[in-house]
């Protein structure tokens, strides 16, 4: 069993435990429900709940739902399922989902269990990068609906959220890299520190995680904890997502998904582009963001002629006011900031410029 002592933070509503020992520590934040149901889909039900079982082989597991992996499967179908398992099993108020999985999973978990008899408790567990330092943590869940991204949804606290790196090693290398996307955002928005540590590293060279997992988790959670509802400083968490989340629904309409930090890697090289121009830092910075960009996401296959279709995507997005599209923009390294109306051509230009891989030049 694992003796080490994971970072612990109750911070109401929700306690969190982050770390190396945070699973087996968490068997106290599970003792107190007299039913438990583990929401897991087919991939966490081969790789991850056979080491969660093992353990806390105390916990008494009373019902497994077991929902297909993948985003294109995060939707009202996915949603009806589950709850028609939780009526099946006559799951009532006083009992406990567990969300172990990555982010699909705390998503829809997290919004089935808050409609279902108009709330029950959960726990995320998040088995992935993506899910650690990002997805498990800060209220949000919902579903994806014609097949725009998370276009029905609540904000609603888990009762804890239990983050340990052993389930790392269960993660095949796409889903470590989709991870590393959300890594890279918390270094640019906010924490420089982070940043240094990454800088020129690629992701599947990292064999140490704790450390980075426990920082990049601690810089969303001091960011939820001031802005839960996502009124101000929480949106600089959505840099790179305008573009990004346009990349992601656009793939997933072709019916050629791409994983979730794919499209924000995407995203970000755009959107440092348009922050240059909108806030005046030099090309130096541009290239050395990009360059990392590069290092660690392939570019993704898409032309000159389908940046309208992408437009057209992008003013679904829940940040658009007034018909004008809003963005976090880099005001520098480490320094964003957000509600930033952006003309549509220089959102065109940066499209350009990640479709032809350019170097960013001051005569731009």
């Amino acid at each position: 069993m694992n003796s080490q002592t994971p970072y612990i933070l109750d911070s109401s509503p929700v306690s969190y435990a982050i770390g190396s020992g945070a699973l087996e520590y968490s068997e106290r934040f599970l003792e107190k429900f007299p039913r438990i149901i583990v929401l897991v889909d087919e991939n966490v039900a081969v790789h991850c709940l056979p080491v969660f079982q093992k353990r806390l082989p105390a916990v008494v597991i009373s019902g497994i739902i077991n929902i297909q992996a993948g985003e294109e499967k995060k939707n009202l179908e996915a949603s009806k399922y589950i709850w028609s398992e939780l009526t099946r099993m006559k799951v009532d108020r006083d009992a406990l989902i567990v969300n172990l999985g990555g982010g699909v999973v705390s998503d829809i978990g997290g919004f089935t269990a808050a409609t279902f008899k108009r709330g029950l408790q959960f726990i995320n567990y998040p088995t992935t990068l993506l899910g650690m330092i990002d997805a498990a943590i800060g209220g949000k869940t919902g579903i994806d609906f014609g097949k725009y991204k998370n276009q029905v949804g609540l904000f609603v606290d888990p009762k804890s959220v239990v983050i340990d790196p052993i389930f790392l090693k269960t993660l095949d290398d796409k889903q470590l890299q989709s991870g590393f996307a959300e890594l890279l955002k918390y270094a640019l928005i906010t924490d420089l520190d982070l940043w240094e540590m990454l800088k020129g590293i690629k992701y599947n060279q990292i064999t140490e995680w704790n450390k980075i997992i426990v920082k990049a988790a601690r810089d969303k959670i001091d960011i939820v904890k001031h802005d839960a509802f996502e009124k101000g400083i929480r949106r600089n968490l959505n840099f790179g997502h305008t573009i990004g989340h346009a990349f992601e629904s656009f793939f997933l309409m072709k019916d050629r998904p791409v994983t979730h930090g794919l499209a924000i890697a995407a995203g970000m090289y755009c959107e440092t582009y348009i922050s240059s121009k909108k806030h005046g830092f030099g090309c130096d910075v541009v290239n050395e963001i990009v360059s990392m960009i590069n290092l660690n996401f392939h570019h993704l296959d898409i032309s000159h002629e389908q940046i309208p279709e992408l437009f057209e995507i992008m003013m679904q997005d829940k940040k658009v006011r007034g018909g004008k599209l809003q963005f976090s923009l880099l005001k520098r390294l480490g320094k964003t900031v957000h509600n930033c109306e952006v003309d549509d051509e220089l959102v065109k230009e940066s499209l350009y410029f990640y479709i032809e891989k350019r170097a960013c030049s001051e005569n731009d």
